[in-house]
This record gives structure tokens, C-alpha cells and sequence, in this order.
């Protein structure tokens, strides 16, 4: 396994970022022709060079020819967060005195159990360069543009230390704030930090930008507009997007992705659908058979990985798409698979249809659903300081009537807690649905 040394990590980074697109293409042709050799590539690559792929394809009576097209990918088998976690640790086990020249990455844990992953440092450089472009998707310019982001972003990064040398020259400028730190009245602090800093680019958790709006607008404040901002590693619910854009301006990105294999689709202002970084990543979507569908479960593919390639990872979240002359597009995120409404017949309904509700009445800036019992769900609000049109008791009763005609009929006791701001949970993600029902 050939590798490159940390220290060129920055040059290579570079060499990827001047081959990736730096705008979203549009050329379906050309899109579908490089997305096709480069599964194939992959394919070839994961065959001749890892032997984990090599057993799949064995097994399953594959050889690299059967894939040349995103499409081809469902013939081969998907793979789940314990097999890539017990491949991981495989791989650890056996190569202990390689790790020292890995980029070890964990989860949050927020889907289960944690899960450490490696990438080599080319493949690191090329994650790097992905992230840096789908920023420049929305007209960030790295080389003289500042970036706020918040500490998780970059894997083993000291923000006592200071700028590397590539930062004192002027290129990839970041300060790095640790979000834990900004809860309640800290969110005063955290604005004020916006504002002095002008950050070009805006790179905060959803929660965490959704309380600082919820903030600023309960205290007259006004918040630095960057000239790009997005909510990172959560979906971003309608009620959510309104209020950022009215706080942070229009530009907002909404880029989804996972850390297993980088940031993989990008909608930018304007656009009706996410496109997927095709020289990078294929995304497909499969029913519960197993078939390509234009709605189902998302299955992910790295496109720029040698050495550790991730081939139809299962990522756990439902999606929906169409198609466009051969460019399959995204049209929703659900969100996760396992955010699932339990029923007292047994039955469980996904928890996507209750993230609509919010949409039908305005005063409410961050919601949460909790089900602590079969017949029971709390549901955490709090007011959009800037929307007085609707009383708390309207609200409620707007939502015992959805709950309703939801659900057939009055199944669950709802109990109302309105607050002043949802905190995020440990993993500094919150979730929007939570099930507490074994």
C-alpha cells in the first residue's frame, strides 16, 4: 500500500483540488461518460488491491467488467456499518505499524455505536480538497477567503497552536471554535465572535446556527451575513432553513454527506435538487429488495479512494430522486432509516411526516420529537422570537389536530415543553426525532 508522508499532505490536497470541479457541471453527457470510466476504475482498483473487495467479488461471481456504470453498482453486495467497522479493525489489527501514517477518523456515534475508520494521507488530502470545493460550489475563494467552523470539522486539529504555515500565508484561513462551549448566554459570545471575525465562510451545526438566529433575534442583534454559510452534519428541516435565511442571508448551502465517505451532494441557492459530486461519489437509492428506485435507502460509493474505497455503503438515511439524461439528482432527504414512530399494534411508521408539521403554522424556530412511552410524545418547542402571529395554545392545538389526522385518531398523549433553546445532545448533533421505547 503506497502512502505519502504528512508533511506533503498540503501539496496533495492542492494537486486534488486543481482536478476536482469547482462548479457544479452541467453537461449530463460528459457527467454520466466520467462518472462511468471512474466506477470502473474504482472497481478494477478494489479487485486487483484490497482483498476484502477481492473475497466479495469472488463470492458473488463478479469480476471488475461487470461494473461500468453508477448503475452497475447494485449487482454488488451492500455493505453495513458492523461489516466496514470489523474490516476497520481488521485492518488496524494487522497493520500496527502503519497507523502511525493513517488519518484516523471517528463518528459521532450518532446512529449507534461509534465507529474508527482509517484513510490514508492521500486520501485524507483528496477528502480535503472535496470539502474546500463544494465551498467554492457556493463562492468561497480559499485562497483569500476566511473560514468559522467549529472544532469536529477537522480530525486532530489543536486550536491552541495556531495557524500552520499555509494559513500565515493567506491560504485556507480558519478559526476554530469549540461549539460545546456557546450554550445559553455564550451565544452572545459566539455572535459577537461572528461579527469580529467576518468570516467568509460560516461552517456551525444546524442547532447551533438556529440558536444563535433564535438569539440574535430575541435580543435585536444582528449577525455578520457570510458570503456562504452551511449547517453541518445535520438535515436541514424547512422551519430551520427559514429562520437562517431571515438571520445569515440567503446563501445558504445545504451540503450533505457523511463522515465515512466526505461530502458527497450540494443544493446552492437557486437549485431545486442536490447534485452528486460525480467525479468523487455515486449515491443510489435502493427499495427494500434491493433494486435501484428513484426512492429507498441511499447507498454510497467513493469514487477517489485506493486504498481504503468504500463500495455501496449502506450511509442509513432514505432519500428521493429523479434521474436527468442518465444524472441521477436528489430531490429529498428523509433523514435516518431508524427514526421510526412506535405503534401500540407493533407497527412502526418512519418519523419523516412529523418534521412537515412545523411547515403548516409560523412561530416556531426549533422543534424536537420524543416518544417516551407507546402512547406518549413530548415534543420540545421554542418560539420564533420575530413570528407573534400564533400563541403558544394555537400551536399546541394545531399540533394535536396533525397528530390526528396523521395517525387516524387521538394515539398519543402529546405533552407541550416550550424552552428557550434545544441544547444539543453530548455528540454536539441533536437530533429531531428521538425514541425511547424498547
Amino acid at each position: 500500500m503506497a502512502s505519502i508522508k504528512k508533511e506533503f499532505k498540503n501539496v496533495m490536497t492542492l494537486y486534488y483540488l486543481l482536478k476536482l470541479d469547482k462548479k457544479v457541471p452541467t453537461d449530463h453527457k460528459k457527467i454520466k461518460a466520467r462518472q462511468n470510466r471512474l466506477v470502473y476504475k474504482t472497481m478494477k482498483r478494489a479487485y486487483d488491491q484490497v482483498p476484502f473487495y477481492r473475497e466479495k467479488f469472488e463470492a458473488n461471481g463478479l469480476t471488475p467488467d461487470d461494473f461500468h456504470s453508477a448503475e452497475d453498482l447494485v449487482k454488488f453486495p451492500v455493505m453495513d456499518r458492523a461489516e466496514l467497522r470489523k474490516w476497520m479493525q481488521d485492518e488496524f489489527d494487522a497493520h500496527p505499524d502503519k497507523v502511525k501514517d493513517w488519518v484516523v477518523y471517528a463518528t459521532s456515534g450518532s446512529s449507534g455505536v461509534p465507529l474508527k475508520f482509517a484513510l490514508t494521507q492521500r486520501e485524507s488530502a483528496c477528502m480535503d480538497a472535496n470539502w474546500i470545493r463544494v465551498l467554492m460550489y457556493a463562492g468561497y475563494k480559499p485562497f483569500t477567503g476566511k473560514m468559522l467552523t467549529f472544532l469536529t470539522t477537522h480530525a486532530k486539529v489543536d486550536p491552541k497552536k495556531g495557524d500552520s504555515w499555509v494559513q500565515k500565508l493567506g491560504i485556507l484561513r480558519r478559526k476554530i471554535v469549540p461549539e460545546h462551549l456557546y450554550v445559553g448566554e455564550g451565544m452572545r459570545d459566539l455572535i459577537e465572535l461572528v461579527n469580529e471575525y467576518k468570516p467568509d465562510c460560516l461552517a456551525f451545526r444546524k442547532n447551533v446556527l438556529a440558536r444563535m438566529a433564535v438569539y440574535a433575534k430575541a435580543h435585536d442583534m444582528k449577525i455578520h451575513q457570510p458570503v456562504v454559510y452551511t449547517p453541518v452534519a445535520e438535515k436541514v428541516d424547512e422551519v430551520t432553513r427559514k429562520l437562517l435565511e431571515e438571520t445569515f442571508g440567503p446563501n445558504l448551502m445545504d451540503a450533505y454527506g457523511c463522515n465515512e465517505i466526505g461530502s458527497c451532494a450540494i443544493k446552492l441557492p437557486g437549485m431545486d435538487n442536490y447534485y452528486i459530486n460525480s467525479d468523487t461519489h455515486v449515491l443510489n437509492l435502493i427499495d427494500d429488495e434491493g433494486n435501484l428506485s428513484d426512492e429507498g435507502r441511499v447507498i454510497g460509493t467513493t469514487l477517489y479512494k485506493r486504498d481504503f474505497p468504500i463500495i455501496n455503503y449502506e450511509i442509513g438515511d432514505t432519500m428521493t430522486s429523479e434521474t436527468i439524461d442518465g444524472v441521477r439528482y436528489i430531490k429529498t432527504i428523509n433523514g435516518r432509516m431508524n427514526d421510526m414512530v412506535k405503534h401500540a399494534d407493533g407497527t412502526e411508521t418512519s418519523a419523516a411526516e412529523l418534521w412537515k408539521i412545523p411547515n403548516g403554522i409560523t412561530g416556531i424556530a426549533q422543534f424536537r420529537y420524543i416518544q417516551t412511552a407507546i402512547d406518549e410524545m413530548h415534543i420540545l418547542l421554542v418560539r420564533d422570537p420575530g413570528r407573534p402571529e400564533h400563541s403558544n395554545k394555537e400551536i399546541e392545538e394545531f399540533y394535536e389536530k396533525k397528530f390526528e389526522e396523521l395517525f387516524g385518531g387521538p394515539e398519543f398523549k402529546l405533552v407541550f415543553e416550550w424552552m428557550d433553546e434545544i441544547p444539543p445532545d453530548e455528540n454536539g448533533k441533536m437530533r429531531c426525532f428521538i425514541c425511547n421505547v424498547k
